[in-house]
């Protein structure tokens, strides 16, 4: 008999996976560089380019994502734009499988070539785990000080293991 693996999935942020995505903590370390799961909702409420989800393993919620599409100087550009697994879900490789399927996802819904994202200097794990997958900074600065990194299907296709 063996274990199949669990299923990863992305879903929309609905009233039947609202009050567990809600009910997420992070670490107090990370909370510092991620705004809180109600403010997210609200922007993306005041924002209808923002698209934020829920991230499953089957039916239990263990992250929370948020993503759009910009126009921004005479482009469009897709963000990857807020990204978190709970604490009780860290240190399993979610991180990096939850992102690696978003990204697959965003290339493939977007048609786009290039996927882009900020950070924190200070922010090293989320860094790390950004540059695993492909990205990489660009001279771009965001408001309060964050980075701009951004990875290509080219380099993403040759990185991610699914």
């Amino acid at each position: 008999m063996t274990n199949a693996a669990p299923t990863l999935m992305i879903q929309a942020v609905n009233e039947t996976n609202i009050e567990a995505l809600l009910a997420l903590q992070l670490n107090a370390e990370q909370r510092g560089f991620i705004e809180s799961i109600p403010e997210c909702l609200q922007e993306a409420k005041e924002d209808s380019r923002y698209t934020p989800v829920a991230l499953c393993i089957g039916e239990q919620v263990v992250g929370f994502a948020m993503y759009g599409l910009f126009n921004e100087s005479q482009q469009d550009r897709v963000w990857f734009d807020r990204f978190l697994i709970a604490q009780d879900y860290q240190g399993r490789g979610l991180g990096k499988a939850f992102a690696q399927l978003l990204l697959a996802f965003l290339f493939k819904h977007f048609q786009c070539q290039q996927i882009f994202l900020s950070v924190y200097p200070n922010n090293l794990s989320a860094i790390a785990l950004y540059q695993q997958l492909g990205f990489k900074f660009t001279d771009e600065r965001v408001c309060e000080g964050e980075h701009v990194m951004n990875c290509s299907l080219d380099v993403f296709n040759t990185k991610a293991s699914f």
